[in-house]
């Protein structure tokens, strides 16, 4: 282990950043718990304060944003956002690229630049640290935390910790996605879980099954490459068990304050059937509980056949679509062109066009890009209309 980046006492040591990962990955399960995890990011860097941005594609504007200890977020957002370099720069990065001011603005050019000297220098910030943590075409997500001009530009031990941190932010940013709107501290986890149409399993540090939502159980009882053994989890993959393995290991490690523990937890599992692989996440549940059956980890396990047929259902139902409609509808807002599409189902582009027409009709839209927004906006999270 590296220890060098606990030199620094105004980032703490081990037990501080194991707290700082706990509370990311607790923020990941629960929204209105980000400020929490943030201040505790700004402290650890040395900043004033700090801040979790989602940002639309291809706009660049803000869809959401949680923050702690930063002053004036509402003028950032509607004023200020165009103006700063860091947002555009970040876009042309990948996920895990960590970022600080140097690499995308000069000294001189902060000094003229309305962001730096109008917004931030009032409240004695200039300077960032922070990190990619998504970019997908669709959106992209940053952390980052606001530095005093007194203290400069992030330290060698500063980018290393941001490093240490920014798979945490990934994997917690992960489990918000997947969970969407359904968590709710008024209900349980388990409760929660079984709205999704991703199996998900929660595990014991030995592996023990502790509870599978229903998407989960009826991927087990397929029996097509994943099954349940005296409650634990058997792969038809010798790879996937020991990856499997090894990612539950990294994630005791962790429990145990091995932050540096690799959290390479994600991998396929190939099926019996030989239809397209499940993709299988583990995500860590940091809570310091020592009861030997409390759960340690989720994992997510994505079918994408149950969620196309899923996806087709809700579509049907949303606007009364047939099949073939429902099935034109899913690729249109899955990025197909309709001559594309055409030439992948070896049917004519005029019967494409026709199905599109109906579903224009039936969705009450007359242009292409309003009909996929409101494609878009059918959620495919719910497994069925249940009564809390």
């Amino acid at each position: 282990m590296d220890h060098s980046m606990f030199g620094d006492s105004r980032m703490g040591h081990r037990d501080d950043v194991l707290t700082a990962i706990s509370r990311i990955h607790a923020a990941g399960l629960d929204a209105e718990k980000w400020p929490d995890a943030l201040s505790l990011f700004a402290e650890m860097m040395g900043g004033h304060g700090a801040s979790l941005e989602f940002v639309e594609r291809p706009t660049l504007r803000h869809r959401d944003m949680y923050a702690h200890g930063l002053p004036a977020v509402g003028a950032y957002l509607e004023h200020y956002a165009p103006m700063c370099p860091r947002v555009p720069f970040a876009s042309r990065q990948a996920a895990g690229f960590i970022q600080h001011d140097a690499l995308c603005i000069d000294d001189a050019a902060m000094d003229t630049n309305p962001f730096y000297m109008e917004f931030l220098a009032p409240y004695d910030m200039r300077y960032f640290i922070g990190g990619v943590v998504a970019s997908s075409p669709q959106e992209l997500v940053l952390a980052g935390v606001q530095i005093s001009p007194k203290a400069g530009h992030p330290s060698p031990a500063k980018l290393k910790l941001m490093a240490l941190l920014l798979p945490h932010f990934q994997q917690a940013t992960d489990v918000m996605r997947r969970l969407g709107r359904l968590s709710n501290a008024q209900h349980s986890l388990e409760r929660t879980l079984d709205w999704l149409a991703d199996g998900v399993i929660m595990l014991a540090a030995d592996g023990a099954v502790r509870y599978a939502n229903i998407a989960a159980q009826e991927i087990v009882r397929a029996r097509d490459g994943i099954a349940i053994r005296r409650g634990a989890l058997e792969f038809v993959s010798g790879d996937a068990s020991a990856k499997f393995g090894g990612a539950l290991s990294a994630i005791g490690r962790l429990r145990e304050s091995d932050v540096t523990a690799a959290m390479t937890t994600d991998f396929t599992v190939e099926r019996l059937s030989g239809a397209t692989p499940y993709s299988v996440s583990l995500r860590p549940l940091l809570a310091k509980i020592d009861a030997p059956e409390a759960a340690v980890a989720l994992m997510f396990i994505h079918d994408p056949l149950m969620r196309d047929a899923m996806a087709l259902e809700l579509l049907r139902q949303a606007f009364g679509l047939t099949p073939a409609e429902a099935e034109v509808a899913n690729a249109l807002r899955s990025g197909f062109s309709p001559d594309a599409y055409a030439r992948k189902r070896k049917v004519g582009p005029n019967t494409v066009y026709t199905h599109i027409r109906r579903i224009k009709e039936k969705a009450g839209c007359s242009r292409m890009a309003e009909l996929i927004r409101k494609l878009n906006n059918v959620q495919v999270a719910v497994v069925a209309k249940r009564e809390y």
